[in-house]
């Protein structure tokens, strides 16, 4: 289905940061996701963003003739073994800041869907190993001797689930206390941008 973003086939996600914002080395906030792909899927991939990135090559080398730095999205990423198991392809998007044209701030995030496009609760916590889609932009950029493209991150299809846990126990640490009680409300749910994933059921092959 064509839709509003291009999408990636299905994956497996590394280290998500979907649904908070990681702040761990900026203070703005910053949602991302790598997305594990392999054989012909990840290499068809890859040519999307070499395309795209020569041809932002060329426009900043008419510019100028200075020596540049490129940064490409992904890498090859290996297994315990050090045997190769694909590509990892990073995207990302600021969580706040600052437009730089108009001078007005904003906030964003990216839209987080289950297999049939039904908005998951912000209380989830996506973790390492489950599988999905990305809609994305691609993003050129230049900043002093540095270009390259980035995947801008603007949604997410959730398809197997694996819940992020934290490690430790806490029985390990604490004692139980019967006379107290949390209720825990339902979180909110992610607001829809726009129709970017077809409903995919378990066994649909997820083209876009």
């Amino acid at each position: 289905m064509a839709g509003k973003y291009p999408v990636t086939p299905k994956g497996e996600f590394r280290w998500p940061h979907i649904m908070v914002a990681d702040t761990t080395y900026k203070a703005e906030g910053q949602f991302h996701i790598k997305v594990l792909l392999s054989g012909t899927e990840a290499e068809d991939m890859q040519e999307i963003v070499d395309t795209a990135h020569a041809e932002w090559k060329k426009k900043c080398q008419q510019k100028s003739a200075k020596k540049w730095q490129e940064y490409m999205p992904y890498k090859l990423s290996l297994d315990d073994d050090g045997m190769e198991e694909g590509t990892e392809f990073h995207f990302k998007l600021k969580a706040s800041g600052t437009n730089g044209r108009t001078g007005q701030t904003f906030t964003q995030r990216p839209v987080v869907v289950g297999p049939k496009n039904e908005p998951l609760p912000s209380t989830i916590k996506v973790g390492n190993g489950s599988i999905g889609k990305v809609a994305y932009e691609i993003a050129p950029y230049e900043h002093g001797t540095s270009l390259g493209i980035q995947l801008r991150l603007r949604m997410v299809q959730v398809l197997k689930l694996v819940e992020y846990v934290a490690s430790g126990n806490a029985d390990d640490v604490f004692d139980v206390e019967e006379e107290y009680e949390v209720i825990v409300e339902e979180g909110n749910s992610q607001t829809e941008e726009g129709q970017a994933f077809e409903d995919d059921g378990e066994e649909k092959s997820g083209d876009f």
